[in-house]
């Protein structure tokens, strides 16, 4: 899989992409301050892509055009929880210095476009920290509805789960 436009390329990361992305991770404390572990470390990356494996996720990196890393996303794109129906954008982070330029927004509609291929898929689902109320808004103003939560998770974070109904391609 790959996803191009005029601002990045969306790609799954490689074994040599993992250092590029815990420097995207340590721009992201403010984020990951929210959480449990509020320090960026390579354990925690490949935490996050064993899940996204055994979830059937697809974990890639955002590089800018002359291919330096600048973010990453995380989706399922179809049978997240087994329904063939549903898919899950687990994970959304844009270097600090990218943010405010609508990064987030294309990107968001890239990955929506990946998975509205699949015409199976009718709706997208995430979840957002409830301290985390410009997340929410963003989240928002992209289509997503607040489904249920605020729900305490293992992690001992508290999210509300998001959802958008798609039209898939035909």
């Amino acid at each position: 899989m790959r996803i191009q436009s005029s601002h990045c390329v969306i790609r799954p990361v490689t074994p040599g992409d993992l250092d590029a992305v815990l420097g995207v991770y340590r721009q992201c404390e403010d984020f990951l301050a929210l959480g449990p572990q509020p320090r960026a470390s390579m354990a925690m990356v490949e935490a996050d892509l064993k899940i996204s494996a055994d979830e059937g996720g697809i974990y890639c990196g955002v590089f800018d055009p002359d291919g330096g890393l600048i973010g990453v996303v995380d989706f399922v794109p179809c049978r997240f929880d087994g329904d063939p129906q549903r898919a899950f954008l687990s994970l959304l982070m844009v270097a600090a210095p990218q943010r405010g330029k609508g990064l987030g927004a294309e990107i968001v509609q890239l990955i929506e476009a990946e998975i509205a291929q699949d015409a199976g898929v009718t709706v997208i689902e995430s979840g957002v920290q409830v301290n985390n109320p410009a997340a929410l808004r963003f989240w928002q103003r992209m289509g997503y509805d607040i489904a249920g939560g605020p729900e305490r998770l293992p992690d001992q974070t508290t999210v509300f789960h998001l959802r958008k109904v798609i039209q898939p391609d035909r």
